[in-house]
């Protein structure tokens, strides 16, 4: 990571949570570069987001994301968000906005739309005793495993755990009560697919992301999680994952 923009992810991220290689033959295959927003090109580039184009833009370079922007601790999250999602599609994987707690038999991702209550629902987690892996986004690998990041939507949730194999995905709902029912396939490919970050054109196709969301949800299952904003939601959660199906292994390969 280009070393200007430690200081600015310090200020919404949780670098402890990126463990850096223990020599250089263990190095990164993703380079995170950094570039003055008024660089050669940079209107040609990858917007960071969308909605927010003043935070700047994002090329590949082989295996070197170069970011372009303005000295701003949003668009230095951004752009390290742009280079993890780089880094899991390379891998097989997809990068969710999604929270994710682990218990000792395995963790539990909750998706739903912002405002859905998935930091709520982390939080009630990690209170019935829950590791955090983010309540932010994670990334999901073929490996069968989920990981954290080092993004957090609340200052005080800080991601404690790097990876834990997944056993239960939910959509959160807020309701009077907990309980959960299962969700067909094809309306929880969709809803899962709605929290995915999109590929940067021309690295993957909108139809092999939709074949990972479907392997995983074939895999695991999707359920809706209706809950309250109450610590009985964590609890209930912690039980729900602690009676989850005995995990298969690593997931095969969208075709």
């Amino acid at each position: 990571m280009d070393p200007a923009l430690v200081p600015l992810l310090a200020q919404r991220c949780v670098l402890s949570h990126l463990t850096p290689p223990k020599s250089p033959a263990e190095g990164g295959r993703l380079t995170l570069s950094l570039a003055p927003p008024e660089a050669e090109g940079s209107r040609s580039g990858i917007p960071l987001d969308a909605q927010r184009p003043e935070w700047g833009t994002f090329v590949l370079q082989e295996e070197r994301v170069l970011a372009r922007i303005a000295p701003d601790p949003f668009a230095a999250e951004a752009a390290l968000r742009a280079a993890l999602l780089v880094a899991f599609l390379r891998q097989g994987g997809v990068l969710l906005h999604a929270a994710g707690v682990a218990f000792s038999t395995g963790a539990l991702v909750i998706v739903g739309p912002s405002g859905a209550g998935k930091s709520t629902l982390a939080r009630s987690a990690v209170a019935a005793g829950g590791a955090l892996l983010s309540d932010e986004t994670v990334g999901l690998l073929p490996s069968g495993l989920v990981h954290g990041s080092p993004f957090r939507s609340d200052p005080d949730m800080v991601p404690v755990l790097a990876e834990a194999r997944l056993v239960r995905l939910a959509v959160v709902v807020k309701g009077a009560f907990e309980a959960t029912e299962p969700l067909p396939a094809a309306e929880a490919a969709r809803v899962v697919l709605q929290q995915a970050y999109r590929p940067p054109p021309g690295l993957v196709g909108l139809g092999e992301l939709v074949a990972r969301v479907g392997v995983w949800v074939e895999r695991v299952g999707v359920h809706r999680f209706i809950c309250r904003k109450d610590p009985a939601a964590g609890v209930f959660a912690r039980e729900w994952v602690e009676q989850a199906p005995v995990d298969p292994g690593p997931l095969p390969r969208a075709s």
